[in-house]
């Protein structure tokens, strides 16, 4: 568990150093921007949620969160 929750910080901090460097460029993405914050989110909700359940002592099923694939939109068949 501790591996993980390590894991998830890591991944926050990355998302962070990220958005930062987004934020100092001369035209920052915007559409960028809200991508890594809200990727940023998640990891906050689930570092929270797992150090909740370690204050608690339950042991529960961890969601975790999984890189989606997305299909380009030209790549679906038309109707």
């Amino acid at each position: 568990m501790d591996q993980f929750l390590k894991s998830l910080r890591h991944r926050h901090a990355a998302v962070q150093e990220r958005i930062e460097e987004e934020q100092t460029r001369s035209r920052p993405d915007n559409l960028r921007l809200q991508a890594l914050k809200r990727l940023r989110l998640r990891f906050r909700e689930q570092i929270e949620f797992i150090e909740r359940l370690n204050r608690s002592g339950q042991s529960v099923a961890i969601p975790v969160i999984r890189r989606r694939r997305l299909a380009p939109a030209l790549a679906r068949p038309l109707g």
